[in-house]
């Protein structure tokens, strides 16, 4: 799903990707892969939980999983990493209220290994105040088994952002005549999405945007790879 105004992305490497790095939470997802060989009862509760979400039709609407709503909301309201790995251990028991309000369903996205299930929605945690966003459900699987999971909250606030940053970026120009850039697009050509929600359409072109950051910083690692062999074997 993507806002399909804009055809031309930023490459610069300093922009903090969107969503919170789709394929960032892959470095994350592979910490819990290896935490979960010693995990607490409320650990394996929490997996147990994102694994149901995965395939669950309800996941989007179901209160049983307000816990991981709840976890997820507090890591991205974090001040720093030791709160951040806190708030993931928390004892659900001991989380505060949750209320969820027009919980809508996004389209799944697929970059494999990692598969994305979403979901709009507006909550109220404890006493904050209310606040709308994305919740997202992000999984790490090889050869058909789940390795790891990862619930993440991503407010409107942080979306717009991270969307007005990249247009920002857009106008200042952007060399559509890279081959690489032309290639990376071209392997993201966008999310398709009916809504009208603005914020969707934000959201959708932050993730394909920062899909080409990945795919052109790839690109760009694998020919300083290839110089690199090429002076050690000259």
């Amino acid at each position: 799903m993507t806002d399909t105004r804009h055809s031309s992305l930023p490459l610069s490497p300093r922009t903090r990707f969107s969503w919170r790095n789709v394929m960032r939470a892959g470095s994350v997802l592979a910490v819990l892969a290896v935490a979960a060989c010693a995990q607490s009862p409320e650990k394996k509760a929490e997996q147990a939980a994102l694994e149901a979400a995965k395939t669950d039709p309800d996941f989007c609407y179901s209160a049983k999983y307000d816990g991981l709503l709840v976890q997820a909301w507090q890591r991205a309201h974090a001040t720093n990493a030791a709160t951040q790995q806190d708030t993931g251990k928390a004892d659900p028991a001991t989380l505060p209220p949750v209320s969820v309000n027009d919980a809508t369903v996004m389209p799944e996205s697929s970059v494999p290994p990692y598969s994305r299930r979403s979901c709009r929605m507006s909550i109220k945690v404890g006493n904050a105040a209310p606040e709308s966003g994305f919740l997202a459900f992000t999984y790490l699987t090889r050869n058909g088994q789940t390795q790891s999971a990862l619930a993440e909250w991503f407010p409107d606030s942080v979306v717009t952002e991270k969307y007005d940053a990249t247009m920002e970026q857009i106008k200042a120009g952007v060399d559509m005549s890279n081959p690489d850039l032309k290639t990376c697009l071209a392997r993201y050509p966008g999310f398709e999405t009916e809504s009208s929600d603005p914020m969707v359409k934000k959201a959708a072109f932050d993730l394909r945007a920062h899909l080409i950051r990945r795919c052109m910083a790839n690109k760009v690692a694998l020919r300083n790879l290839y110089s690199d062999l090429y002076f050690i074997h000259r």
